[in-house]
């Protein structure tokens, strides 16, 4: 073998890990807010449906690098139209004998029912955890309304209680407003576009607070197949932090359905 190949196959090979870790750390940085409001299922009729996706993927070359990914969903619509989902995602990546490029999961369970034309009630509860950022262990609970005056437009608002534990920080524990626009239409009947919007801050410190934005375009390119561009950009200030911290991520892929 010569060394101009050698050279050529180490160049390649540190290309893909450099790839493979970058896209890791980004999902870990997008986790660091669930977006539950875009989990959303559109049940129209009675019934329960439930998707599962498992994924493996690894790496060998001069180093081995494994990543493990899996995900439920259950959206559920009951005739007493109590209605919602249970969602659930782990993630792992890791290179052999050194610690986690990502370890992180988190389980979401939110129920709701109409009380008024076109208004529901919802509560919700959540637990996560993330290695990458140092979060031990957040759990929450919460409790709001949504509203749909307009066609294709929510928004909600609401109140929850917020435990966080990091691995240099004491538990601490916020009681929070939260609040979101939901904003869903049809392009040409082959499009569609989404827009999500959060705003949560500290009732006690309103200076504290986080907005995450994520839009999402999908083309129904055939019947179970799509493909989508997702935009993410997340803010977030507080006293100890008050110019703030932000990032913003586009990203494209393929979607099928069943």
């Amino acid at each position: 073998m010569t060394t101009s190949k050698c050279n050529f196959q180490i160049k390649m090979q540190f290309m893909i890990k450099t790839v493979f870790m970058s896209t890791i750390l980004t999902f870990s940085f997008t986790w660091c807010q669930v977006n539950t409001e875009a989990m959303r299922g559109d049940n129209k009729s009675p019934g329960v449906t439930q998707n599962m996706a498992l994924d493996f993927s690894y790496f060998s070359g001069k180093s081995e690098i494994i990543q493990l990914m899996g995900s439920y969903q259950m959206d559920y619509l009951l005739k007493s139209n109590w209605y919602g989902f249970l969602s659930g995602q782990y993630n792992r990546a890791f290179e052999k004998d050194k610690e986690d490029f990502s370890n992180k999961g988190f389980i979401h369970l939110r129920t709701a029912r109409p009380i008024m034309a076109r208004i529901d009630i919802e509560g919700f509860i959540q637990k996560e955890a993330n290695h990458f950022i140092d979060l031990e262990n957040r759990e929450l609970i919460g409790i709001g309304l949504r509203i749909n005056q307009f066609a294709d437009l929510y928004w909600g608002t609401g109140i929850m209680n917020e435990m966080e534990k990091y691995n240099i920080l004491e538990k601490q524990n916020f009681i929070k407003s939260t609040n979101y626009i939901n904003y869903k239409t049809n392009i040409l009947q082959t499009a569609e576009l989404q827009n999500v919007i959060y705003y949560q801050f500290k009732l006690e410190h309103p200076g504290d607070y986080r907005i995450l934005w994520v839009g999402n375009l999908t083309f129904q390119a055939s019947k179970g197949i799509s493909f989508h561009i997702k935009t993410r950009y997340r803010f977030d200030k507080s006293i100890i932090n008050p110019d703030g911290d932000s990032y913003f991520e586009i990203s494209n892929g393929l979607g099928f359905h069943f």
